[in-house]
Formats: structure tokens, sequence, C-alpha cells
């Protein structure tokens, strides 16, 4: 079984039983280090990552921030006493009767056997004794430690066992839940673009409410895990390393465990309600502004809580992006199913290099008519079919043509036919204005030409091949579900073999010979 279907399989084994909420006596631990040993980069976003996790929780949990302890650029021994300190006052509070949870979270370096901590080591073994040995009744560990890198950190550049934590089906203290960044023999990784880690940076958007599958205003530990995962896999998928979150849970009879109720949140938050399921960004205030969440619910309609404010929401749908300029009150919402938006298509999000593809690929079909190319045969109509590829830097396609013209003989000529099968090479360049997109760019053409003429006298058939080349010029218009108007055309100088004839119509050789005309197409472009 695969570590994604683990993960779902997990979530829903435990979505069925009660739930229970974090006791008003929660105490929350939350460290962060960016140094690690002497031989590790040093890490930009571990202690914002250790700051908004306690955020998280004092808000959305609600823990008390009287029990909120954060602890930035501590060393082992800092990190131990404090611990210890926490479980004194944990133990006076269950002496008296007091149901009582520690949550503990670490963001910062780490090997297989203990967490680096500005070149002290806290060993694993003892950082879970310090846990698992809490007088808390509920006891959670989240362990968000990796190496580094340049753009996307691994969490350490020198080559060591991968970091590790033992995960047990079966804990031996009941009560208690691990949750780590990834799996043994993975590296966890930092992002500039989210300033911060996959992992925690999805962690806390799911405390948020992107996690609340069933829509009940609560996230539980198997919710945030599920899309805790989800998420983690997806954003390291372009990374040179995966993480695979894991989750080992043993809460005996007493149900799902409840780390936040964002839906009852109120004061200075606003709830932004999300459209159909779809990868969201969410940026503060405008649409250069710093990365507040990339969400991707697994239901449509999920509730995110969000400090009130003015924020630029992206819809990354299929076709194209969904824009919407948001201003969340505080105690309000806004639902962004019936908010304005603007479309930008992906093409237009390929050429301005602002999107995540690379290409984006069409196919058109147009009709249209081209100018006389032999004298006397007049214009005739043209259909063409063609696949198209917009890349950064240009559009490049590929057309077959299809052509017909006749002379009835009137111009002093055979009475005849001419059909032309033609296969081209485009090269264009787009320029996206407001409601139209301009092209402009060149043709090239490799072209069959057969006549065949109806007389009394015996004339056969004949054919020839020919080239073109033809400026290009178009305009489009973008339409619903990938599709646009288009409509086309330019100056062609084209050459073909013609035959050479004497006065009494007999042929008596050939000669490549130049001709001037012109073509003019409409019809529709889907790009997909």
């Amino acid at each position: 079984m695969s570590g994604l279907a683990r993960g779902v399989v997990l979530a829903a084994a435990l979505w069925a039983v009660s739930a229970f909420a974090l006791p008003d006596d929660t105490w929350v631990v939350s460290i962060g280090n960016n140094e690690g040993a002497s031989h590790e980069v040093s890490l930009l976003y571990a202690e914002r990552d250790a700051r908004e996790v306690a955020e998280a929780l004092r808000v959305h949990g609600p823990v008390a921030s009287r029990r909120s302890l954060l602890l930035l650029g501590e060393s082992a021994t800092g990190v131990r006493r404090a611990l210890q300190d926490v479980n004194a006052a944990i133990r006076e509070r269950a002496g008296a009767g007091q149901p009582t949870a520690l949550v503990v979270f670490y963001s910062g370096h780490a090997d297989a056997t203990a967490l680096h901590l500005g070149g002290e080591e806290l060993p694993f073994d003892e950082l879970r004794a310090l846990v698992q040995g809490s007088p808390a009744g509920v006891r959670l560990l989240i362990v968000d430690a990796c190496r580094s890198g340049v753009v996307t950190r691994v969490k350490g550049v020198k080559s060591a066992e991968s970091f590790r934590l033992d995960l047990q089906d079966t804990l031996t203290s009941e009560g208690m839940a691990i949750v780590t960044s990834s799996a043994a023999g993975e590296t966890s990784q930092e992002s500039d673009r989210l300033q911060g880690s996959f992992f925690t940076h999805h962690l806390i958007n799911a405390l948020r409410g992107a996690a609340d599958g069933d829509g009940d205003g609560k996230v539980t530990l198997p919710e945030a895990y599920a899309y805790t995962y989800a998420l983690t896999l997806r954003s390291s998928g372009d990374t040179l390393s995966l993480q695979h979150p894991t989750y080992a849970y043993d809460v005996k009879g007493k149900g799902q465990l409840v780390l936040s109720a964002p839906g009852l949140q109120a004061g200075r938050f606003g709830r932004l309600t999300l459209g159909e399921r779809a990868v969201y960004l969410v940026r503060a205030e405008r649409d250069t502004g710093p990365v507040v969440a990339e969400l991707a619910p697994m239901e449509d309609a999920r509730v995110v809580v969000l400090p009130a404010g003015q924020y630029f929401v992206q819809q990354r749908r299929p076709a194209e992006y969904r824009e919407y300029e948001v201003s969340l009150p505080a105690g309000g919402g806004v639902d962004l199913r019936a908010a304005p938006y603007r479309e930008v298509k992906y093409d237009r999000l390929v050429r301005s290099r602002g999107g995540e593809r690379r290409s984006v690929q069409s196919v058109l079909v147009l009709g249209g008519a081209s100018g006389e190319l032999l004298a006397g045969e007049g214009p005739g109509p043209v259909l063409q079919l063609g696949f198209g590829l917009d890349l950064e830097w240009a559009s490049v396609g590929a057309r077959l043509r299809g052509s017909f013209r006749g002379d009835s003989g009137v111009s002093g000529f055979l009475p005849h036919q001419h059909q032309e099968l033609g296969v081209g090479l485009t090269l264009q360049r787009f320029v996206d204005l407001p409601w139209l997109t301009v092209g402009f760019g060149v043709l090239l053409e490799g072209a069959y030409h057969r006549q065949s003429f109806s007389t009394a006298r015996d004339a056969p058939g004949r054919s020839s091949f020919g080239a073109s080349f033809a400026g290009l010029f178009s305009v489009e218009r973008a339409l619903p579900l990938g599709l646009s108007l288009r409509l086309e055309g330019g100056p062609v100088a084209a050459v073909l073999n013609r035959a050479q004839v004497d006065a009494r119509g007999v042929v008596v050789g050939s000669a490549v010979s130049p001709a001037a005309t012109w073509f003019l197409n409409g019809g529709a472009t889907w790009r997909f």
C-alpha cells in the first residue's frame, strides 16, 4: 500500500469515533532553532514556524497565552529544563483533578539520534521520554526536523544518517500521539516562497480550517494529519525528495482529539469560504504580497479563518486562474463563490511567466479564403487544422491546410480545378491586452498542387510542389472553457514549379516562378 493510501486509511479509521477538545489546561511548548551543529547551514524559517504554530494553537485552539511557551534559539539544556518545569506545573493541575494536555512542537535541525540545538544535542529518546512521561492526560509531540540546501532548503548539508523517530502502532503510554514531518530515510524541506517548511505551513492552514473535512467548524488530529500529509507530499513533489509525514496515535477510549475550532472564532478574525476543490494561493494585500496560505481543501466550500484584512486570492482551476481581491472583515466573512473575480487563462500565465505551467497546448479549426495563385483562378476557400504550443518565449505550431480553386475557361485558359494540400509550421509572439490577444509571426509551408482539366481535348492532369512564406497576424478573444475566437491573415510570398507551354498549348518544360497573394481565416482555438 502506498504512503498516501496508508495516510487516508488511517484517517478514515479514526473518523467514526467521538471527538473531544483540548482541555482548558493545555500547555504548548513550541521550540524553534535556526542553528544546528557547526557543519550545518543555518535555516531561515524554523524559529518562524515555531512562533506561528504557537500562535495558531493559541488563536484557534484556543490555548491560554499563559500556558504557551515559545523557545526560540534555546539550547538543549534550556529545552530540557523548560519541559521539566511544564511537567511539574501539569502535575499540580492533574493532582487537583483537572483534565490536562501537553503539545510539544519542534522545528530545526536533527540527525538519526538527536535534535541539534545551536551546537548542543537533545537525544530523541530523552525528548520522547519527557513527553511520554508527562502527567498530562493527552500528550502530542510534533517534530519537523530536517536538513538544508539553497532555495528549497533540505535541513542539513553534511551527509548523515537520516532523521528518524521509531513510531509504533501501539504506544505503551495511553493518551500519546506523535506526528513527524517525514518518514525514516527522507528529508524535510523549507521553502522561500512559503517562508516556512512545507510541513508546518500546511499544518497551520489545517488548524485554520482547511482540514475541516466534515464542515463542523472543528479540526481533529486525524483531519489535520490527512490534510498536512497530502499537501506536504504535493508541495515536495517538485523538489529533490518527497516527504511523507508519519503518524502514530493511541488515545484509548476517548476518540478524536480536536486541535482547533476555527468555525467558532470571531473578534479580529474573519471567515473566508472557498469555492470548489482547487489549489488556492492567498497573499497579503496584493498579488505581489507575501504568501499567507497555500490551500487545497478536500471538499467544496471549506472555511478558513484568517486575520481581518486585505487579501489577494488566486484559485488555480483546470483551464485558468481566478483572482479575487478580498476585504475580510473582523467577525464577518467573505464567500468566494459569490465574489467578483478576474479570469486569467493559462496561456497568458505561461507567456507572462506567472504560473506554474511552462507550456499550454492548443488545437485550432479555421476556415477562410486565400487569394489568386495562378492567373485567372481567383480566390478560393481554405480549411485549416492546427496544433499549437504556447511557451514562455514564443508560440509554435503545426498546420494542415486544404484549399480549392477553379477556372471555368472564360479567362482563356483550359477549364480546370486546382487542389492544394499544405503542411506548415508557425512561430508567433503574442501580446495580451485586457480584452484581446494580438499575435504576430511567420508561417512557413510546403504544398502539393494538383490540376485536373475538364475539356474535350486530351489534357492530362498535372502535379507540382511549392513553398511559401507568409506574415501571420492574428487577433483572439477568449471564451469560457479554454475556447477562443480567432481571426488571422497576412501576405504570402510563394514559389511553385509551373509548366511551360508553347503556342499550341503543348507542355515543353517547367520553371520555378514566384507568386504573391494573401490569406484570411477565422475560427476557434481550444487550449488545454
